[in-house]
């Protein structure tokens, strides 16, 4: 590698490392219970080898109602025992599966093509992307999963080049990190697994090397098979667009229907069959079009959500779709399939879920997309140099992406953590550090049980305090139909946001913007646009105030509990 190559390359690195640890645990504020949830497995397992319900090395992990596969966790251990369980740690994780990953870009289209420029290219564009930014900052799953896949590509290509067996069994195994990471590899899997046995095939092997290879690529999916059968399936279930009870559209238009038209008309126009590859379709071309890409980005999942942007920059469309046309008009169709084809199959599996468009599922093609805007930078390029004005072209069109870069920055750094931050858990150590001070002034602290795992995190519970406390649960399920814990230490956890009755001389800690009446409200956690986060109240034997505060609302039923009821709170629903 020359020299001016590598210090090129050294220089995106270090610019997309300060972008990504820049503010990390300020940025996004809040701290979500998926980040929480992983955290604090990882320090369970790293002090007694169990997860939060005392299994042992699980290879998925059952946490705050769903079910997670457990490698994020297993890889967040190092830096836990480095920096301690806190927010840090458990992003900073993130970060550095982040670096790898564009280091692995850049070496896995290099090793193809040959060509340094469009791998130093799609190196920067990948390492600059709001995409792939988005995803490096929080303590999420995708982004190790990520590199786990390509990890995989890579270790196969250089054993296809080199003919070493031991890096082809290290891509087997990076690939099963892989799948036992995130559950969006799994609609990969098989395709990975067809493309590599072919690859295999064409090299003409004796028939004993290829049973030997053949059986090296079961590995991962035995363990597939595994995961699938320990999870049976749920976690793809529990948001899926499948559910009817999720997406109720379907149930609307035969209520509507069955007003003017017999049965079997509404049968004939509004079933399954027919509704779900519509809804499908809609989903695949929402995510696949202009405004997901490149204006507007996620608008269904607020951890996400950059507002006024793309997951690409604006910049990087006219690039985009001149080397897609490029691409596909000058290359034959295999290769066509082999670069297109997972963008389709990513996508559809981003399709699939109830909640639409998701930058999490998608991040998987980040790659493909910035190569084809490399490929059509290059392309422009040799016509803009050829010409007179070539210094002005270059120079303006360094100026906006200059601009486009700093307008994004601007956007995630502060008005991500004020418009519409609702999604981002904000104020869960406030509100702890609040608890913890006002809990001896009260006989009971009655918390929502969803803040189980913050409580864990934070206070970096005994894992053996969680295994006991699992054992108690409430009699409510959440939406996901999981019943989660009713005692946090010595707290209470309770399966809704607010109580319309509870008793006295107990603290509440709310979530929501409605509240009983007749409660005194002790200390209110806002987000930075106003909007209560969490609300500290205590009830009082009559209604204390007649307003109620910004942007909460008063309950149209309330009550109060008395000292020999077995309750600590009742629901609207509940008060006669």
């Amino acid at each position: 590698m020359k020299i001016k190559l590598l210090i090129l390359i050294i220089l995106i690195l270090a610019f997309t490392f300060f972008i990504r640890i820049y503010k990390l645990t300020s940025n996004p504020e809040g701290f979500d219970q998926t980040e929480a949830a992983f955290g604090y497995n990882a320090y369970s397992l790293l002090k007694t080898s169990r997860d939060e319900y005392g299994k042992f090395l699980p290879l998925v992990l059952t946490s705050i109602g769903d079910y997670k596969l457990s490698i994020f966790s297993y890889w967040e251990i190092p830096f836990i025992t480095l920096f301690g369980l806190n927010e840090f740690s458990v992003r900073f994780s993130v970060v550095v599966a982040s670096m790898i990953s564009l280091i692995l870009i850049y070496f896995i289209i290099d090793e193809i093509l040959k060509k340094h420029k469009i791998a130093l290219l799609s190196l920067f564009f990948v390492g600059i992307s709001p995409w792939h930014i988005i995803m490096s900052r929080m303590a999420y799953d995708p982004m190790v999963a990520f590199m786990w896949f390509l990890f995989s590509i890579f270790l196969f290509i250089k054993w296809y080049r080199e003919n070493r067996y031991y890096l082809l069994i290290l891509s087997v195994i990076a690939l099963a990190f892989a799948i036992s990471t995130y559950y969006s590899v799994w609609l990969l899997f098989p395709f990975t697994i067809a493309l590599y046995w072919l690859l295999i095939y064409r090299k003409r092997l004796n028939i004993k090397q290829l049973v030997y290879l053949t059986v090296i690529l079961l590995i991962p999916v035995l363990i597939f098979v595994k995961l699938f059968l320990t999870t049976r399936g749920q976690r793809l279930y529990q948001d899926s667009t499948f559910q009817v009870d999720a997406f109720p559209l379907l149930a609307e238009q035969i209520r509507e229907d069955q007003h003017e038209f017999p049965i079997y008309i509404t049968r004939l126009f509004h079933n399954k069959l027919a509704f779900y590859p519509l809804f499908i379709i809609q989903n695949l071309f929402k995510n696949l079009s202009i405004d997901f890409l490149f204006l507007t980005g996620d608008k269904i999942d607020r951890r996400f959500y950059v507002p006024y942007n793309g997951v690409l920059y604006l910049w990087t469309m006219p690039f985009f779709l001149l080397g897609l046309f490029y691409f596909w008009k000058n290359q034959p169709a295999r290769k066509n399939l082999f670069i297109l084809g997972p963008i389709v199959i990513i996508f559809l599996g981003s399709a699939f879920s109830a909640f639409g468009s998701e930058t999490e599922r998608t991040l998987f093609s980040v790659p493909i997309f910035c190569f084809l805007i490399s490929h059509g930078l290059l392309i422009i390029y040799d016509k803009v140099r050829k010409t007179h004005l070539n210094s002005i072209i270059l120079g303006l069109s360094g100026i906006l992406l200059i601009y486009n870069i700093t307008y994004f920055n601007h956007q995630y750094f502060w008005h991500g953590n004020v418009h519409q931050p609702w999604g981002r858990n904000f104020g869960v150590s406030e509100m702890i550090n609040t608890v913890s001070a006002l809990k001896g002034k009260y006989g009971k602290v009655v918390v929502p049980d969803n803040t189980y795992i913050y409580f864990y995190f934070y206070n970096k519970t005994d894992p053996k305090i969680a295994w006991a406390e699992s054992e108690n649960i409430n009699q409510k399920a959440n939406f996901l139909q999981h019943r989660l814990r009713s005692k946090i230490g010595d707290y209470l956890a309770m399966p809704v946001e607010c109580p319309a009755a509870g008793r006295l001389h107990v603290l509440y800690v709310c979530q929501g913007t409605k509240i009983p009446p007749n409660s005194r409200i002790i200390k209110i956690i806002r987000y930075r646009d106003e909007q209560p986060a969490f609300t500290m109240l205590e009830f009082s034997n009559s209604i204390t105030q007649t307003t109620p505060p910004k942007n909460l609302n008063f309950m149209g039923k309330y009550g109060l509990i008395d000292d020999s009821e077995n309750s600590y709170w009742k629901e609207e629903l509940e008060i006669y």
